[in-house]
């Protein structure tokens, strides 16, 4: 497929990042102040202008085709039956969204997964704003997203 073009909305790409759990309705917690939250940390994860909008130049926040491709230290230490020597926190969970195959692709309407250029097997992409928007919109187009995510540690 031509990575150029995002693919059709109608099956976002399905994607995985660990991220901290909220106990009470088992979602993610919503941040831009570690990278363990559903959010981008700006001038870490994502690159701003000095007019405080995204800039379209591949950065966002960072997920992965299968969670269990993230590197060790993220993983929680609950799944070591499966991946030994996670080391990640126990409060954090392996979270999916989407059920499309990990290729550029519209997760939202206004967000799309921007897989890296690399060879195969990619092992890492981001989810970025589609257009240049102001960073406080970005974060909020992935706030949107938190109900779509689900635990998913299988």
């Amino acid at each position: 497929m031509d990575n150029s073009t995002p693919r059709d909305p109608v099956t976002p790409p399905k994607v995985y990042r660990i991220m901290k759990r909220d106990t009470s309705d088992n979602l993610p917690v919503v941040g831009s102040g570690s990278s363990s939250e559903l959010g981008a940390r700006p001038h870490v994860d994502i690159a701003i202008d000095a007019g405080g909008n995204v800039v379209l130049d591949g950065t966002g926040m960072s997920v992965a085709p299968n969670w269990r491709m993230i590197h060790f230290t993220r993983i929680p230490k609950r799944l070591r039956h499966i991946v030994p020597g996670a080391l990640g926190s126990d409060k954090h969970a392996c979270f999916s969204m989407g059920a499309g195959p990990f290729e550029r692709g519209l997760v939202t309407v206004n967000l799309e997964l921007l897989p890296d250029e690399t060879p195969p097997p990619v092992n890492h992409g981001v989810i970025a704003p589609v257009g240049v928007v102001p960073l406080e919109q970005y974060q909020s187009d992935l706030a949107g997203t938190r109900a779509l995510w689900k635990v998913d540690e299988a």
